[in-house]
């Protein structure tokens, strides 16, 4: 076995006693009812006891604290060589918090001292006490520790508002446990989309800021050993396209914006455009777009979808309205004005944001029995890969900021019954984006994370860069929250997107520029919303894309394989000659300015007179 290297911090915040708000000072450790280890009637015990420096898991805890350390500040000189932390930060105790049943126990439980012994132990929670806030503040993991940890060890000032862990920043929350010593609490998962203001105003001439190199490659890839064609391009940093073929997006419509799926893309003279297909109800099929500047277009996440100009029609779903009555006008209101194509696009966007598909079955997978891998899924909107990240939902409900977290999708996992219900589970580590006082003196000292995906890292070496031009002082990092994590699809909110594609068109690219001359970037998932946000249509796992788009797109649409499908699926219709001077019209981007009022009256369809809304397009 290869030694372990012994690691020291001599800095240490830990308190064995602190002083409780009345001013009376307690022990920072389990409170004595929790150490009882007396057995109950039924010869139950629930108790904490403490570790020992040579215990299993004491040692666990200090071999992954001393390579998370390393890893990040020792470079590659040290990359050959295995860590430990010597003992944990002066006043930092290690206790364990075990039930299990005398009967059961006996002798097994001391042969099996340390380790999780299945059906001796009902549980063996390991938890680090010691932080200066007290027992109900402690640390549930080497990775919920290591934040703290490293802020010991770099931060010169010793400011504990410097310190990036749950505890010390300011949405580190009570551990309920620690009250009273019962199983923990799972905090219920709520979210509150952000506010969207108002609508970015796109210019003729914007370019991104310049990107300088990216970081080497890493050398691991949570996606499947072979990726096909279309798969590796979307994976590619610095790719060509932001959207993907059948997803779906807002596009510009000349004096409004509108719905529909993109049916294929290309590029034209180095530069991306999409064929696009408007959405519409069964009976007034649009005519495809072709779209060919990405100011043009919105992730469907982008925005809120307004209701219907039919009232009537608001709470039902696109298949339950009676679409031939509704076009003849039998819902019509008077002083109304009724957009019968703008209401199909809508109920048929809600259903599809809350739909899914999977494809591309991974054969090869190791699957338990009833379980089928996949190595893509078009989720909502959005068509993502195993291998990339997605956004996180948090569960900190009432904070002004939450924290900005990703999962790197190492599986797509679906389960069915034998009755047909389909459970999907993403399988993949968990990272929350992190801001500190940089602790590196020049960019020749930043490191690599080789289990961050090539477009996380060129974003990140991006956003640092910009923080180092303007001499902020700061610091961006993806740290690791929760390794091999499983989340439902409750749990995640879309696709992740790249700072320095999306957000210039997001926000408009003078603030956008505005704030890099300051140093400052923003996360694009800031000014989006999540999956089945304020959508009341219920679960549908669907056969594939073409199944969810439904009547909503004319009989013969098809979305194109891109890389993986037939040369000829990817051909633009040459249509140019043919073009009408309406259609040139809808090519152009909208004029500066014409959307400043906020996001509500901006997507207001009462307002269809003002032209938010209008009638451009074919009925």
């Amino acid at each position: 076995m290869a030694p372990y290297y012994p690691l020291t911090i001599h800095r240490s915040d830990g308190q064995f006693e602190v002083a409780t708000r009345s001013g009376v000072k307690e022990v920072n450790q389990p409170t004595t009812q929790q150490m009882n280890d007396t057995p109950d009637a039924n010869g139950n015990v629930d108790c904490y006891k403490k570790l020992e420096v040579d215990e299993a898991k004491h040692v666990d805890w200090r071999r992954k604290l001393g390579g998370m350390l390393m890893h990040l500040l020792g470079g590659k000189a040290h990359a050959d060589r295995n860590y430990i932390l010597k003992e944990f930060p002066e006043g930092y105790v290690l206790w364990e918090h075990v039930k299990y049943n005398v009967e059961k126990a006996g002798a097994e439980s001391k042969k099996e001292k340390g380790k999780h012994a299945a059906g001796v132990f009902e549980r063996q929670d390991a938890y680090l006490y010691g932080h200066p806030q007290g027992r109900k503040k402690r640390f549930r993991s080497p990775a919920d520790f290591f934040p703290h940890l490293l802020w010991l060890a770099t931060d010169e000032d010793g400011d504990p508002m410097n310190c990036s862990c749950k505890i010390c920043s300011p949405d580190g929350d009570e551990d309920p446990e620690a009250f009273s010593g019962k199983s923990e609490l799972k905090a219920e998962v709520k979210f509150h989309p952000p506010t969207l203001s108002a609508a970015p105003k796109p210019t003729t001439n914007y370019t991104p800021s310049s990107i300088s190199a990216a970081p080497s490659k890493p050398a691991f890839q949570p996606g499947p050993a072979t990726m096909s064609k279309e798969q590796t391009a979307d994976a590619a940093p610095g790719g060509k396209y932001i959207y993907r073929p059948g997803e779906l997006v807002w596009f510009n419509n000349g004096s409004n914006w509108r719905l529909g799926v993109i049916a294929k893309r290309g590029l034209k003279n180095n530069k991306p455009r999409y064929l696009v297909q408007p959405l519409s109800n069964p009976h007034q099929q649009q005519k495809y777009q072709i779209k060919e500047d990405e100011c043009l277009l919105r992730p469907w996440l982008a925005w809120s979808v307004p209701p219907t100009t039919v009232v009537q029609l608001n709470d039902m779903m696109f298949d339950q309205v009676p679409w031939d009555r509704v076009v003849r006008g039998e819902f019509d209101q008077a002083g109304h004005i009724m957009d019968y194509i703008v209401d199909g696009s809508i109920l048929a966007a809600k259903v599809i944001d809350a739909s899914y598909s999977l494809f591309e079955r991974n054969e090869k997978a190791l699957a338990n029995p009833g379980e089928v891998h996949y190595n893509g899924m078009f989720f909502g909107a959005e068509k993502i890969w195993v291998g990339e990240p997605v956004r996180v939902r948090t569960s900190a409900p009432g904070v002004p900021t939450p924290d900005i977290v990703v999962l790197i999708i190492h599986k797509l996992i679906e389960k069915t019954t034998p009755e047909g219900a389909s459970a999907v589970t993403f399988v993949g580590d968990v990272y929350k984006f992190v801001e500190m006082p940089t602790p590196y003196k020049n960019p020749q000292e930043w490191p690599t994370n080789p289990d961050l995906p090539p477009r996380m890292s060129m974003d990140l070496r991006y956003r640092n860069e910009i923080a180092h031009l303007a001499t902020t002082g700061m610091w961006y990092e993806w740290r690791l929250l929760e390794p091999a994590a499983r989340k439902g699809l409750a749990d995640v909110k879309g696709r992740w997107y790249e700072t320095h594609t999306l957000l210039p068109i997001l926000r408009g690219p003078d603030k956008f520029q505005e704030d890099v001359n300051k140093g400052k970037t923003s996360d694009v998932g800031q000014f989006m919303n999540g999956r089945r946000d304020n959508n009341a249509v219920p679960e549908q796992r669907k056969k594939n894309r073409r199944d969810t788009l439904g009547q909503a797109v004319p009989l013969n649409f098809k979305v194109s394989r891109g890389l993986d499908g037939p040369p000829a699926d990817d051909v633009f219709p040459d249509d140019q000659s043919q073009a009408q001077p309406q259609q040139a019209q809808q090519q152009q981007r909208p004029q500066q300015g014409t959307f400043d009022g906020d996001m509500s009256q901006f997507m207001n369809l009462d307002q269809a007179d003002h032209g938010f809304y209008g009638s451009e397009m074919q009925h």
